[in-house]
C-alpha cells in the first residue's frame, strides 16, 4: 500500500464509507422485525390463554370449597396469594413495555400501542438508553429500568419461594416432595442470573443480555416472554395446589366432550386437523381408561361400528388428522369413552362441522346489499382457508367503521350517504396480503317506516271506526317490515278534529302520546264521516330528526 498522505476530502470519504459499512452491518431486515411482531403476538395470545385457564381453575377451586370441601380452603388461599403477586408483576411489565414503546416513538401519554403499529421497530439506541442508560458498565436503576425490572422479578421469586417453603411440611397444607421440587426448579429457572458471556467470553449481566443494544421489536418480545414465564409459573402453582388439596385432582362432576379444530377454514387439498378432548383433561389418561373414537359406537355393548377408528392419544388429547379433497360442507362426529374411578365406562358424544373451500374472499351484508346510515349493519367477512383471527379488515368512505364481533362477524356503521369500500387482508409472516378485490357498498338513508295508529299502519289516510278512534292515546312507527333494528320514535306532532264542516284548533303533543286536550277533543268532537288530522309530525330517526308526512284518519 502507498504511504502517501491523504487529502481532507479522501479522509472524509473514507470515514463516510466506514460509517456506512457499520450501518449495513447493524441493519435488521423488515422481515426479521416482522418476525418479532408475529412472535410477540403469539406470546401475548398464549398469556391470555394461560390467564383464562388459571381463572377457570380458581373458579373450580372456589366451587369445591362452597360444596363443603373445607380441606381445600388453605390451598385456595395460597393460590390466591400467588395470583395476586404474579398479577402485580405482570402489570408492572405491561406498563414497562408501554413506557419503552412510547419513549422510542417519542409519544407521551398515548393509549396502549400495538407493536405492529410502531414505526421504529429497528431502533437500538432509545430502548437501550431507556432501560440501561448511557453507560452499560453502570446500568441505571431508576424507575422502569432493566435493573428495577430485575429487582421486581427477584422480589417475586423470593415471595413465591417463601410460599412453597412454608407449605413443605405444614400440617393441613402440605406439598408432596415431588411437587415441591418441581416448583422450586421452575422458580429457579425464572430467577434472573448473570451466568452469561459475550462473544469474547467476558461476563454479561442479565440486564445487558436481555436489553442492551437490541432493537425495540426484540426488547418488547423479551418483555412479553417474561410475562409468559410468569403466567406459566402461576398456572403451575395453582394447578399443583389444587392437586395437593385432594379435591380437584381428576375428579369431575360435569364432563363435556369437545372438539377444537386447528382451523375451521381449510383450502382444498390441505388436511383438516383438530383436537378432541374431554374438558379438564389429564395427562394420566391412557388407552386403558380413555378412548377417543372417530365414528359411531354402541354405548350399551361398547362395540365400535364398522369404519370407526380409535384415535391416537397425546398428553391426554385425541388427535384427528383427516385429508380433504373437494370443496363443501363437512361433518365430523364420534365418542369419548371414559372409565371412571369405579371402573364404569361412560360415553360422551362430540359433533363438529367445517367447510372445505377453494381460495376466495366473501364479503356479504347479512340482511341487505347496502349499508344504512346511523344503524348497525351486520356483515359477514371471510376468506376461505384463512382463520378470522388472521384477517385484517379496512373500511373507507362515508365515515364508516367496523366493529369486530368475532368469528367473521362485524357491525358496520356509516354517518353519510355515498359509497364505502371494504378491503380484506391476511396477516402473513412477511406482512399483509390482500385477499380478492375490494368490495364496494352503497350507503343510504334508512327509509321512513309507516306511521302506526291504534294498530293500523299507513303512509297517508287510515280508515277507522269511531269506537277505535276514541281509543287513540298515542302514535308510533311500524318497523315490522324491516329486517334491521332501526330506532324510530315520534317526538312531536299536532292533532285537529274535523266534524260537520268545522275544524277544531291544533293541539300540540310532545313525545308519542296525545295530550289530554287532544284526547278530549277526539272524544267530544269526532263523529262518523268526520276526520282526525295528525300534522307537523317530527320523528327521531337513526340519522337525526325527520319530518313525517301528515296522516289523516277517516272516521267510518
Amino acid at each position: 500500500m502507498s504511504n502517501a498522505k491523504e487529502t481532507p476530502r479522501q479522509k472524509m470519504i473514507g470515514m463516510m464509507y466506514l460509517v456506512l459499512t457499520c450501518l449495513l452491518a447493524l441493519n435488521v431486515s423488515k422481515e426479521v422485525l416482522q418476525g418479532f411482531v408475529t412472535i410477540n403476538d403469539s406470546i401475548e395470545n398464549t398469556n391470555s390463554n394461560f390467564n383464562a385457564n388459571t381463572k377457570l381453575m380458581m373458579q373450580a377451586f372456589d366451587e369445591a370449597i362452597k360444596q363443603g370441601h373445607n380441606d381445600a380452603k388453605p390451598y385456595y388461599q395460597k393460590a390466591k396469594e400467588v395470583t395476586q403477586l404474579t398479577q402485580k408483576t405482570f402489570d408492572y411489565i405491561a406498563i414497562l413495555k408501554q413506557q419503552v414503546k412510547q419513549y422510542t416513538e417519542d409519544v407521551k401519554g398515548a393509549d396502549t400501542m400495538n407493536l405492529a403499529q410502531i414505526e421504529r421497530l429497528d431502533d437500538y439506541d432509545k430502548p437501550t438508553f431507556f432501560l440501561i442508560g448511557s453507560d452499560e458498565t453502570k446500568p441505571k436503576s431508576s424507575q422502569y429500568s432493566a435493573t428495577e425490572l430485575r429487582v421486581t422479578i427477584e422480589t417475586l421469586t423470593h415471595q413465591l419461594n417463601k410460599i412453597i417453603d412454608d407449605m413443605k411440611d405444614k400440617n393441613g397444607l402440605k406439598l408432596p416432595e415431588k411437587d415441591y421440587l418441581i416448583l422450586k426448579d421452575k422458580i429457579k429457572l425464572f430467577t434472573p442470573h448473570n451466568n452469561f458471556k459475550d462473544k469474547e467470553g467476558k461476563p454479561l449481566t442479565w440486564e445487558l443480555k436481555n436489553f442492551y443494544n437490541m432493537p425495540l421489536a426484540a426488547v418488547v418480545t423479551n418483555l412479553s416472554k417474561i410475562q409468559s414465564d410468569i403466567r406459566n409459573i402461576e398456572a403451575e402453582m395453582v394447578t399443583t395446589f389444587a392437586s395437593a388439596s385432594g379435591k380437584l385432582a381428576v375428579k369431575f362432576n360435569q364432563l363435556q366432550a369437545r372438539i377444537v379444530p386447528v382451523s375451521q377454514y381449510v383450502q382444498s387439498g390441505n388436511a383438516f386437523t383438530a383436537d378432541v378432548f374431554l374438558s379438564a383433561s389429564s395427562t394420566d389418561f391412557t388407552n386403558e381408561n380413555m378412548q377417543f373414537i372417530l365414528g359411531d359406537v354402541d354405548t350399551t355393548t361398547g362395540k365400535i361400528a364398522e369404519g370407526a377408528t380409535i384415535l391416537p392419544i397425546e398428553s391426554g388429547t385425541g388427535k384427528i388428522n383427516i385429508p380433504t379433497s373437494g370443496a363443501g360442507h363437512k361433518e365430523i362426529n364420534g365418542w369419548i369413552k371414559f372409565k371412571d374411578g369405579n371402573g364404569t365406562n361412560k360415553y360422551y358424544k362430540y359433533v363438529n362441522e367445517y367447510i372445505v373451500a377453494n381460495s376466495a374472499v366473501a364479503v356479504s351484508a347479512e340482511k341487505m346489499n347496502v349499508f344504512y346510515i346511523g344503524i348497525d349493519n351486520p356483515v359477514n367477512i371471510s376468506a376461505a382457508g384463512v382463520a378470522p383471527t388472521d384477517l385484517v379488515i379496512n373500511v373507507t368512505g362515508c365515515g364508516a367503521t367496523l366493529n369486530n364481533n368475532g368469528n367473521g362477524k362485524y357491525i358496520a356503521k356509516a354517518i353519510s350517504a355515498g359509497t364505502c369500500v371494504i378491503t380484506v387482508m391476511q396477516k402473513t409472516a412477511t406482512g399483509l396480503k390482500q385477499q380478492g378485490a375490494p368490495i364496494i357498498f352503497r350507503v343510504k338513508k334508512f327509509p321512513n317506516p309507516p306511521l302506526r295508529i291504534n294498530g293500523k299502519s299507513s303512509f297517508g289516510n287510515i280508515e277507522m271506526p269511531l269506537s277505535d278512534v276514541k281509543n287513540i292515546t298515542s302514535i308510533g312507527t311500524d318497523n315490522s317490515g324491516f329486517d334491521f333494528n332501526a330506532p324510530f320514535k315520534v317526538i312531536k306532532f299536532k292533532v285537529s278534529v274535523a266534524s260537520n264542516g268545522a275544524i277544531s284548533q291544533d293541539y300540540t303533543c310532545t313525545g308519542n302520546t296525545l295530550s289530554q286536550q287532544a284526547k278530549d277533543a277526539i272524544l267530544t268532537k269526532a263523529k262518523k264521516g268526520g276526520k282526525v288530522y295528525f300534522e307537523d309530525i317530527i320523528v327521531q330517526a337513526p340519522d337525526g330528526p325527520r319530518d313525517f308526512p301528515d296522516t289523516k284518519i277517516i272516521i267510518k
